[in-house]
């Protein structure tokens, strides 16, 4: 096994897992911009929640690990929208952040929270894009905001960005090289010094939401739009291993969102390549099989696992319902989850609960 060995020992992991039992999606429809519902392993959508007005468009949506807050990015300021959550939906909306995202050029390129929700981790998109993050508190909201690491960068955009099961280091991806960039993270102290770049780049060409640790093994996976579309490498404390074998089957399209189960035995893909655009491969030290795959005739624009891996969510932007969900086993996926009562509307994120991205 490669990286950190068992690496799901990191904080809680001694703790149960508790099943998600909220999702939500974020888009660019007014008066639908987030949507979030009750969730059943079972049922699946529930009702939904009252959402609050929000007047930016919304690039991703996404719980915390302990379901005491959800949060949302946009590319205009304030950039980031924060409320209190709980079994009632939507609570009372956090303050800004006293110190801005700065630089702040095209937003936010994602963001990640700790598992403590003691920290939230972001860059700005537009070139020249730094690491940026704050302290966090559950009481008071956004703190102090950590000095600003090393520029990933010097033209293009940065796109997203992923921390480790044990949140010491945290990655961050870009559309053009190095791709991929690696920092040590410590909620205490900040960004540490850059790893080296890995030996053998990725592709290019990164969207949203197309990097993602593994929580046990530490390995890591970025998606692209150009060849080989995925790439995985090993991570250990000293940085970058050896970049793994391309998989057998290609993803056949732009990735725009990867994400590995809670096992880390399984990665899933969203992308462009219909009428199989959601994909899972197993994992193990490397891209494995690929599992049959359901049909589906739009572009899964981001993938989400629940908290217990039982289900997976893909979203859509192009045609309703906009989403779909399965519920999934050793064997695969199941049949697809029905359609929510209250429609969403165009969607590019998507989060279940009980979890921090």
């Amino acid at each position: 096994m490669s990286g950190f060995l068992g690496m799901f020992t990191y904080g809680d992991a001694a703790a149960p897992v508790v099943p998600s039992i909220y999702i939500a999606y974020g888009g660019p429809t007014a008066g639908k911009r987030i949507s979030a519902y009750n969730w059943n392993s079972t049922t699946g959508f529930g009702s939904s929640f009252t959402a609050p007005t929000i007047s930016n468009a919304i690039n991703q949506v996404s719980f915390v690990k302990n379901n005491s807050n959800i949060s949302a990015s946009c590319t205009a300021s304030p950039f980031f929208f924060v409320w209190q959550w709980s079994a009632a939906g939507f609570g009372t909306q956090y303050a800004n952040a006293a110190s801005p995202l700065s630089p702040s050029g095209s937003g936010p390129a994602g963001f990640s929270w700790t598992n403590n929700v003691d920290a939230i981790i972001t860059s700005n998109a537009a070139s020249v894009s730094y690491p940026q993050a704050w302290a966090w508190d559950q009481t008071t909201g956004f703190g102090s905001k950590y000095a600003n690491g090393t520029a990933l960068n010097s033209s293009d955009s940065s796109t997203g960005v992923t921390l480790n099961g044990d949140n010491t280091q945290v990655a961050f991806s870009q559309q053009s090289n190095p791709v991929i960039s690696l920092f040590p993270w410590s909620s205490a102290t900040g960004f540490g010094t850059k790893y080296a770049n890995p030996a053998t780049l990725p592709g290019q060409g990164s969207n949203p939401g197309t990097i993602s640790f593994n929580p046990v093994t530490n390995d890591i996976v970025i998606g692209n739009t150009l060849f080989p579309l995925l790439s995985g490498y090993p991570v250990t404390s000293s940085g970058f291993g050896t970049r793994y074998a391309n998989p057998s089957t290609s993803a056949g399209g732009a990735v725009f969102g990867v994400r590995f189960s809670p096992s880390g035995s399984e990665v899933a893909v969203g992308n462009s390549a219909t009428p199989a655009p959601l994909k899972v491969y197993q994992w193990s030290s490397g891209f494995g099989s690929l599992y049959s795959s359901p049909s589906i005739l739009q572009t899964i624009r981001a993938v989400s696992w629940s908290s217990t891996g039982t289900e997976i969510a893909g979203a859509i932007s192009a045609a309703s319902p906009y989403t779909r969900v399965y519920p999934w086993t050793s064997g695969g996926f199941g049949s697809v989850y029905s359609s929510p009562a209250t429609p969403l509307d165009i969607s590019n994120s998507v989060s279940f609960s009980d979890q921090s991205r």
